[in-house]
């Protein structure tokens, strides 16, 4: 899963402005399976960010909540999922080996929850204070009908 990982990492990284779905149908183009490439462009900005703000003292939930096709959603475990605990320990990894905090940030900055702690502190909030809700994903599974695709 490491190579998967670090080929999506680096697609993140060389397309700083790209949409997920952009980012999905390039993903699935360098022959990462379509559930997978759907599940990384999901987790793994998550996974930088939280990386990131750690230090902070913000809170996190250990859930997610999947939107399913009725238009309700289910509450799941993160280390539920396969993909996430690959891209954790990914992302631990490449800051134990001294990646830079540039490219920590192109990856995490994409996050929902990144940008939220962002404008919470321009906001005058201090991250220690914050406690984040369980993100809400939208992309249903299988990912086949996402746009480009």
């Amino acid at each position: 899963m490491d190579g998967v990982i670090s080929k999506a990492v680096t697609i993140l990284r060389e397309l700083p402005s790209a949409e997920d779905h952009e980012l999905y149908r390039v993903l699935v183009e360098a022959d990462i399976e379509p559930q997978v490439a759907a599940r990384l462009v999901e987790f793994l900005p998550m996974a930088y960010s939280r990386l990131i703000l750690a230090a902070s003292g913000a809170r996190f939930s250990n859930f997610f909540r999947r939107v399913l096709s009725d238009g309700t959603s289910e509450e799941c475990l993160l280390s539920s999922e396969p993909v996430w605990n690959a891209a954790v320990a990914f992302a631990e990894a490449e800051l134990e080996q001294g990646v830079s905090g540039e490219d920590l940030l192109a990856v995490g900055a994409r996050s929902a929850e990144f940008h939220a702690a962002n404008r919470l502190l321009q906001a005058g909030s201090k991250l220690e204070n914050l406690a984040f809700e369980a993100p809400v994903l939208t992309w249903r599974a299988p990912p086949a009908s996402l746009p480009g695709r």
